[in-house]
């Protein structure tokens, strides 16, 4: 038998005998069985339950469009992009569905062109309260001469942080993948991310982004603590 099993059992007879004493209650001292069914629930740890990755938010630049603006909502989700660090260098180029959410098309990516922009950025704001092990991914491609020394950072509060350093495949796209575990506890529940381009080294020199998506797991409800502290009052309420 399971140790839930084990621990269901001594819970079920420690009910219909008045108590949970078993090697843990002072002698002659009668548990209760809410009592008892927090302690069953302290000892397996109920309720800490791993959930699988989940979207937050994403972007698939398909709609953008730099003569309308540059704060751009995400496609998927609640968030934005926000291109006004780019100033006249946000363009458009040919997009992938590298990276994509399913069902989307190759439609617009992102592109700069030209080494009058290194050191413009763009900046990635989501609400992330309720998540936890977040996670940064995004399609990338340059050109020969294009930015090829980019970093991410994130906003601490205080100032920007670098996150990492990363450069740009210049034949075919690529998925740039990070963990932001570390900013879990950064930002109070919001994440603000900027990445900055560098590197580029002529006047066509160019670097495109597509697909940006902010993941991380959802904080679960303690359900099988609940559960049974429901039942620990029923029988609670039954013996009075």
């Amino acid at each position: 038998m399971s140790q839930f099993g084990i621990a269901w059992g001594e819970w079920v007879w420690a009910s219909a005998h008045g108590g949970f004493g078993r090697g843990t209650a002072a002698a002659g001292a009668a548990t209760t069985p809410a009592a008892a069914v927090l302690a069953a629930v302290a000892a397996l740890g109920i309720g800490a339950q791993q959930a699988d990755a989940a979207l937050i938010a994403a972007w698939n630049l398909n709609n953008l469009d730099p003569a309308s603006g540059a704060i751009v909502s995400a496609t998927t989700g609640s968030g934005t992009l926000d291109c006004t660090g780019l100033g006249t260098g946000l363009g458009l180029m040919q997009g992938t569905t590298l990276g994509a959410q399913p069902g989307e098309v190759a439609g617009n990516a992102l592109a700069v062109v030209g080494n009058a922009y290194n050191q413009a950025s763009l900046r990635l704001e989501v609400a992330t309260d309720g998540f936890t092990d977040l996670g940064l991914s995004f399609a990338t491609r340059r050109s020969s001469t294009g930015f090829a020394m980019n970093r991410i950072e994130y906003w601490s509060g205080l100032g920007w942080s670098t996150l990492a350093n990363f450069g740009s495949n210049p034949t075919a796209w690529e998925v740039q993948t990070y963990s932001l575990a570390s900013l879990d506890a950064v930002g109070g529940g919001y994440l603000t991310l900027r990445i900055v381009i560098d590197g580029a080294t002529g006047s066509t020199g160019s670097i495109r982004f597509d697909n940006f998506a902010v993941t991380g797991t959802a904080v679960p409800a303690p359900a099988g603590a609940v559960a049974l502290l429901g039942l620990a009052g029923l029988v609670a309420r039954r013996r009075r």
